[in-house]
């Protein structure tokens, strides 16, 4: 039983990456997804023994769920509390972990088969290639964090490592060491890349730019980082380094890095994804020129629902502008739970282009609490004890 679910994981990671690579383009594509999903649940159902007790508890089966809308969504929370991983210990290549602090002693775990790692990295790959290097320009990729060997169990990191090998051209590397960041040197650096006309794509934690920037400014240093030069922060601010609004963080790496806000781009991902979701700019008169929104790879559907409106499916999709609590299919998630109920609050919000409305959503902040209540599935869905009032996990973004 066990052999025949390896080769079953397997074949379903090979047929995701193949419908990743595709493109997501043509009349069959939502049919295709919708159909690969109901596999990927179904195989998951057989897998994960906490992940089939929690669709038995609400009444969902394979043979039930028509939709991947219906696909049962299991808490972030519970990735603290249970093994979530469709296959047998001895499979599991890598185990990643949250920077959750809500809950001393346990954080969220992600457990990869070599395959299952495969597939994140054909995702990585493909959703930078579309969202973060849209022009196809190599650039030399420096990344404020500390490398794999220093940060193992960082799901972000390991995903920086995939973007230098895809992206990087010569001297791409990981900038921050067992010390911290050099910021004196990195000035050196950039500057040395200016002087040469060698483009730059500075990626990292927002809140480690606060720092670089609350540096380059208290040393009265600006960047004039050379044409097709980009910054992309991921993960928030977690309590590390004062909040900075969105678009105030936008102006302000553009005006200190010297590249067009369009060049300055955010990331989602959570320690729970195979998958990260990227800004998306889209050319909009009514917004000054432009919109910014979160807009999911065609593999990922991200959902903003309403828990006090509930359907055949679960909780209903807020309307245009409205406010809800995010949820994640993600495809690349063959060997976890395929629906994720994130902690994440945000808006829906489109923007028209051309003629073609674009959808997607805006991120307001987290949910007050440690899980979204009445959403989806709690903790106590798997007997697992809720976390404290008021607490909230903060999690490893990837990339």
């Amino acid at each position: 039983m066990i052999a025949a679910a390896r080769r079953d994981g397997q074949a379903l990671c090979d047929q995701v990456a193949e419908l990743i690579r595709g493109g997501g383009d043509g009349p069959d594509a939502e049919r295709e997804l919708d159909q690969l999903a109901l596999e990927v649940f179904a195989f998951q159902f057989e897998t994960i023994a906490p992940y089939q007790r929690l669709c038995r508890g609400v009444g969902r089966t394979p043979e039930t769920v028509t939709s991947w809308r219906g696909i049962p969504a299991v808490p972030a929370l519970a990735f603290k509390h249970h093994r979530l991983f469709a296959g047998a210990p001895d499979a599991v290549a890598r185990t990643f972990r949250s920077s959750g602090t809500s809950e001393p002693g346990r954080t969220s775990q992600a457990q990869f088969s070599r395959a299952g790692l495969a597939l994140m990295d054909t995702a990585v790959t493909a959703g930078a290639r579309a969202r973060l290097f849209p022009d196809g320009r190599t650039t030399r990729i420096l990344v404020l964090t500390p490398p794999p060997e220093l940060a193992p169990h960082m799901i972000m990191v390991h995903g920086m490592a995939q973007l230098i090998a895809g992206f990087g051209v010569d001297g791409s590397r990981f900038v921050a060491g067992p010390r911290g960041l050099d910021f004196a040197a990195l000035w050196t650096e950039l500057d040395s890349c200016r002087k040469a006309g060698v483009p730059v794509s500075l990626l990292g934690s927002s809140f480690g730019f606060v720092h670089l920037f609350d540096w380059l400014e208290g040393h009265g240093r600006r960047l004039e980082l050379p044409d097709g030069s980009r910054v992309m922060d991921a993960g928030g601010y977690k309590g590390r380094s004062r909040e900075i609004d969105r678009d105030a963080f936008v102006r302000w790496a553009a005006q200190i890095c010297g590249v067009p806000t369009t060049r300055v781009v955010n990331l989602l991902g959570m320690t729970e994804l195979a998958s990260q979701i990227y800004d998306q700019i889209v050319p909009d008169p009514q917004a000054r020129g432009a919109a910014r929104m979160k807009s999911p790879p065609h593999w990922v559907r991200t959902r903003v629902v309403d828990p006090r409106r509930r359907g055949p499916d679960g909780p209903e999709p807020v309307g245009d502008g409205e406010v809800g609590l995010l949820r994640h299919l993600d495809l690349a998630n063959v060997e976890r739970p395929i629906m994720i109920q994130s902690e994440d609050v945000g808006r829906a919000v489109s923007a028209r282009a051309g003629g073609v409305v674009q959808r997607g959503f805006e991120i307001l902040g987290r949910v007050q609490g440690a899980e979204p209540r009445g959403c989806s599935l709690s903790a106590e869905d798997f007997g697992a004890p809720r976390a404290r009032p008021g607490a909230h996990d903060a999690r490893s973004a990837s990339v």
